[in-house]
C-alpha cells in the first residue's frame, strides 16, 4: 500500500515539474532570494532601442530566467526624464532592481541586517534564441550578448552554453543562442508535491 502511494505521489511530481532538476536527494533545493542592483548600458550599434523598447527586452529576458515578480527597470537619460541622447551618444541605460534565487551563503544577510526569506527552487532548462513569439530577431543579438556579459552573471546557472556572434551594423551573419540551466522558485504546489516524493524514497 505505501508502494503504491509512494508512485502516486511521484507520478503528480513528474506531472507537474516536468524537466525540473532537484538536488540529488529528490527534493526541491533550498534556496534564499538575493536582491540585486545593476545598471545597464546598451552599447550596441546594429539596432537602436527607445528607453520603453530596451525596458521591455530586458524585462522579457529576465523573467525567462525567473526573476522575482518585484522587478524593477527604470529609465536613465531618456527624453522623457528632460535628458534626449544626441545621435553620438551612447544607448539607453537602465537602472535595474530584482531578486532571484541563490544557493545560501551562511555569512550572508540582507541590508536589514535579517536573514533572506527562504524559497524552494530547482534548475530549470532555459533557452533564448531568435523567436519571433517572444519578439525576439537576430536584431537583438548585441543586446543578448550584452545581456549574458552583464546581467546573466548574477543569476545562479549551471551548464550555460553561449554561440553568439554579431556583425556590427549588420544581420547578416549574427545570430545566438544562450542555453542552460537556471536556478528558479517553485511554486508551493511543486514544492509540497516533491517533499512529498522525497519523504517516501
Amino acid at each position: 500500500m505505501r508502494s503504491l502511494k509512494a508512485s502516486s505521489v511521484l507520478v503528480l511530481l513528474l506531472a507537474l515539474v516536468g524537466g525540473r532538476a532537484f538536488a540529488d536527494s529528490g527534493v526541491p533545493i533550498r534556496a534564499v532570494w538575493k536582491e540585486h542592483r545593476v545598471e545597464f548600458t546598451y552599447l550596441g550599434r546594429t539596432s537602436s532601442y527607445s528607453c520603453d523598447g530596451l525596458i521591455d527586452k530586458v524585462r522579457a529576458l529576465m523573467t525567462t530566467l525567473g526573476a522575482r515578480s518585484r522587478l524593477h527597470i527604470v529609465g536613465i537619460g531618456c527624453p522623457e526624464y528632460g535628458r534626449p541622447g544626441g545621435p553620438d551618444s551612447i544607448g539607453p541605460s537602465l537602472s535595474i532592481r530584482f531578486f532571484a534565487p541563490a544557493l545560501p551563503d551562511a555569512a550572508q544577510k540582507s541590508d536589514r541586517g535579517d536573514k533572506l526569506a527562504p524559497v524552494d527552487a530547482a534548475f530549470v532548462p532555459f533557452k533564448i534564441v531568435p523567436d519571433a513569439f517572444r519578439n525576439m530577431s537576430v536584431g537583438d543579438c548585441e543586446l543578448v550578448e550584452e545581456f549574458a556579459d552583464r546581467i546573466l552573471p548574477l543569476f545562479t546557472t549551471r551548464s550555460v552554453e553561449k554561440d553568439i556572434t554579431c556583425v556590427p551594423y549588420q544581420l547578416s551573419g549574427s545570430d545566438y543562442s544562450l542555453r542552460g540551466d537556471v536556478l528558479q522558485a517553485l511554486p508551493a504546489n511543486e514544492a509540497r508535491a516533491a517533499r512529498a516524493a522525497g519523504s517516501m524514497r
